[in-house]
């Protein structure tokens, strides 16, 4: 009697079976994997809008060490361009200062990352650099950092982790649709 000691392959059937498995257990794993992704997402997004939130307002930010208030989120760590309010402003569109530029100089920069002027970079997307300050005067108001190119979804995940799920009209993550446009709002003082 002969034996044959050859190399035992698997069948059609055993790969079909394999594969199915595999691909159970993928649609299973896979949107666990996704949302937890959504998730860090929104909460390094927070932790980003936080920090520059204490950069722009917080006891030695943008405001305390230079008295006015950035009218774009670059100027915390980009040296702003005194007496040109095309280049740089303050949050009501006005010049920042020589004086203003030199504090500016002894305290920077405001945060541990750098912004470019094209934008603030965050893992939802970028935000614009150009802040939009509610009411437009050196009145108590808001500076609102302005992202238009943001999936509802993570908007609705950043406004759950900041805001409690407060909505569209209320707290610091606001936003607007059609289209869709999100608004992070810093409190500001009644200084430009």
């Amino acid at each position: 009697m002969l034996r044959s000691f050859g190399r035992r392959a698997f069948t059609l059937l055993e790969t079909v079976v394999a594969i199915a498995i595999v691909l159970i257990l993928a649609s299973v794993i896979a949107p666990s994997l996704i949302a937890y992704a959504d998730e860090q997402r929104a909460e390094e997004t927070a932790a980003i809008l936080t920090k520059v939130s204490t950069g722009l307002v917080g006891a030695n930010g943008f405001r305390a060490k230079l008295g006015a208030n950035a009218g774009r989120v670059s100027q915390l760590t980009n040296r702003p361009t005194a007496n040109n309010a095309a280049i740089d402003d303050d949050s009501c569109g006005g010049v920042i200062t020589g004086a203003e530029q030199g504090n500016w100089d002894s305290n920077s920069p405001f945060v541990g990352f750098m912004i470019p002027r094209s934008g603030l970079v965050t893992p939802m997307g970028v935000a614009e650099d150009t802040m939009s300050r509610n009411p437009n005067t050196n009145a108590v108001g808001v500076n609102q950092i302005v992202f238009k190119n943001v999936d509802l979804r993570d908007v609705l995940l950043l406004d759950a982790f900041v805001d409690g799920n407060d909505g569209a009209g209320s707290g610091a993550v606001r936003w607007t649709t059609p289209p869709l446009v999100m608004f992070y709002r810093v409190t500001l003082d009644n200084k430009c």
